[in-house]
């Protein structure tokens, strides 16, 4: 699916006639302004704009939009390869959530391929600390305001290392985590 921006386009228009949540919006609206499949920063947009359908529940488009990172290839780039990788673990997460098992192995193949589970514990410190100091800032900075990037930055690295399995941090731990977020992000309007 990758390259096919006439399918992404109009994927992207219907998703936009038909949610109205901000996020969505705003999301879907700098992906058809510009995408390029080799940008590192238009991946992360479309990215974004699938976690936002699946935090408003709207998971079939959130698969639909994964989906147009299902041909990007592992080619060392990791800046490019980890929103493929999410895109994954998202679809992944949504299956598991209806009880859907086929092709969900298959995705978490593909993603644990390009894992180096041996560097986990190095991210620990950043998802348990770093990312938390700066969503405290940020509470800080904009208070009775809930800011949404390093929260969506901590629900993928938390939904990235739930599905892929091998983390270590406890799959209760990330659950948690990730209903605290996603209950938090709906709430900004």
């Amino acid at each position: 699916m990758e390259g096919d921006l006439d399918y992404m386009e109009k994927l992207i228009n219907t998703i936009i006639e038909s949610v109205k949540e901000k996020k969505v919006q705003s999301y879907g609206k700098k992906i058809l302004k510009k995408c390029s499949f080799k940008s590192k920063n238009d991946l992360s947009n479309i990215v974004i704009f699938a976690t936002w359908l699946y935090i408003y529940g709207y998971n079939e488009y959130a698969m639909q939009v994964c989906d147009l990172l299902s041909d990007v290839s592992f080619n060392g780039n990791y800046d490019l390869w980890n929103n493929a990788d999410y895109a994954a673990c998202l679809k992944a997460r949504i299956l598991r959530e209806n009880s859907v098992e086929d092709g969900r192995a298959e995705l978490l193949r593909r993603v644990n391929e390009h894992r180096e589970p041996e560097l986990y514990p190095n991210t620990v410190d950043y998802y348990r600390n770093t990312i938390n100091v700066n969503i405290e800032s940020d509470d800080k900075y904009h208070p009775g305001k809930i800011t949404d990037f390093w929260r969506i930055n901590k629900l993928i690295k938390a939904i990235e290392y739930r599905e892929a399995g091998g983390y270590p941090i406890s799959d209760e731990e990330l659950e948690k985590d990730i209903e605290e977020l996603i209950r938090d992000l709906r709430k900004i309007k």
